[in-house]
């Protein structure tokens, strides 16, 4: 099958063969496994894309393609350790109505972030586990994003190809339907590689939870000027924004908005944080990261906020 998507970039369904079985090339004896590659482009930036990539939609409706639901997921993304079947067969894989498995494999989520998408595939039908990763890059030029993907495993049924198509036409799919969502900011203020949060007052469901600081950004207003004003709205000190965090993150209860989370120090002079609308302030350590009580939304973010403390303090992650 050929053809040729955005920005000349190949189809998601035309994979080319980078390793197959045979001799090892270090020892003469043995096999390599199958390794084919492709690359797709978005007309999306790189955060958004990889939100996309880690959406149940995408993730458990096409690679899965089993009517079984999967375990819930937080909010509507996967994180790491998620787990969901997937249905493998004669059936068209490519139509998530239509499992028409056989039998029942198990897929695994190890990685899903800004950096991308990384997922084993254990079934009877793939000779020992499949390795499926999914690489977004922004490009040099534009409002754009390269997405490489990765496929690796002893034997390769063909039926995976064609359900990496459907996933990829999918984040296609769900990049455009976020395009006009209204955005709010998260900021991850991080000092000596320690996170601040606040723990709200209100409204009473969320009493006691703890998230980072923000709103939504205004009218006319650039993300980074809506860290800087929430922050000093929220907690009284001036901070500079330094850059994202994390993927994108559709927030739940039908609210239709994009919650982005900026990285940001505290600026030259300014005056310590004070909670003017939460309950408290907590300046947390990398060991109290996961135990705390977040919001939904937060906890799709604790491994994009690990990294960057672990960074911040130069410490040893003992994740």
């Amino acid at each position: 099958m050929t053809g040729a998507g955005s920005g000349g970039l190949p189809e998601p369904s035309v994979f080319r063969r980078v390793l197959a079985p045979g001799k090892s090339p270090r020892t003469g004896a043995g096999t390599i496994p199958v390794v084919l590659e492709s690359a797709f482009a978005v007309d999306a930036p790189v955060h958004v894309v990889a939100a996309a990539l880690r959406h149940t939609r995408t993730v458990t409706g096409f690679l899965g393609a089993t009517a079984e639901r999967a375990p819930e997921a937080v909010g509507e993304l996967l994180l790491a350790g998620d787990r969901f079947p997937v249905a493998v067969g004669a059936g068209d894989a490519a139509d998530p109505d239509d499992a028409g498995g056989e039998s029942v494999g198990v897929g695994t989520v190890l990685r899903a972030d800004e950096t991308g998408l990384r997922l084993r595939l254990d079934s009877p039908a793939v000779d020992g586990s499949a390795l499926l990763e999914f690489r977004p890059e922004e490009r040099t030029t534009g409002n754009r994003s390269r997405c490489e993907v990765h496929l690796a495993g002893d034997g390769l049924p063909e039926w995976l190809c064609g359900r990496v198509s459907a996933c990829l036409a999918a984040v296609r799919e769900l990049v455009s339907e976020w395009a006009p969502r209204p955005v709010v900011v998260g900021t991850a203020l991080v000092e000596d590689g320690m996170l601040l949060a606040q723990q709200r007052r209100y409204p009473a469901h969320h009493a006691g939870s703890w998230e980072l600081p923000g709103g939504r950004v205004e009218p006319g207003e650039g993300e980074p000027e809506a860290v800087v004003r929430e922050c000093r709205e929220e907690l009284a000190t001036e901070v500079v924004p330094l850059g994202r965090v994390g993927t994108d993150i559709p927030l739940s209860a039908g609210s239709g908005m994009s919650l982005r989370v900026w990285r940001a120090r505290l600026a030259a002079g300014a005056r310590p944080p004070v909670p003017v609308e939460h309950r408290a302030l907590r300046w947390i350590e990398l060991s109290q990261l996961v135990g705390l009580e977040w919001l939904e939304a937060d906890r799709l973010l604790l491994d994009s906020l690990r990294r960057i403390m672990v960074a911040e303090s130069g410490k040893h992650d003992p994740k």
